[in-house]
């Protein structure tokens, strides 16, 4: 089962992404608000990282560079507003895709399937990496 970590500031936002996606049959691991954000990230390793961007300090770009660094192969889903945060910048931090505000029920879930379908073939593909290496 993959392991689903959000990120988001505001409890009604946060506590619908993991009504959306229980619903859908996908495990959340963790709901969270930014006070435990950092330690979330450090401690486990998640598959899928939902973040918002708009929440609080450190913005955007350091935001995404510590989850990164801590969680090297997960992917990352960023809600934003459309006008705050450039798509090219969060493309080089390894964003996979961004739901911006206010999105639907419907996005959220073909988001999260396509971010975790790629997160399988890339470990498929560093296994099979692993197998001719070695």
């Amino acid at each position: 089962m993959s392991r689903i970590l959000i990120i988001e500031a505001q409890g009604k936002i946060r506590r619908l992404l993991v009504s959306i996606l229980k619903r859908e049959g996908f495990e959340i691991c963790k709901g969270i608000g930014w006070d435990g954000a950092s330690k979330a990230c450090e401690k486990d390793t998640y598959d899928l990282i939902m973040v918002d961007l708009d929440a609080k300090p450190p913005e955007g770009d350091e935001i995404l560079e510590k989850i990164k660094r801590a969680n090297d192969s997960a992917e990352i889903v960023a809600i934003a507003s459309r006008s705050r945060h450039d798509a090219n910048r969060m493309n080089n931090y390894g964003v996979y895709d961004c739901l911006y505000k206010p999105f639907r029920q419907k996005e959220v879930i073909d988001v999260v399937r396509k971010a975790l379908e790629k997160k399988q073939l890339a470990d498929k593909v560093r296994n099979l990496e692993k197998i001719i290496d070695s």
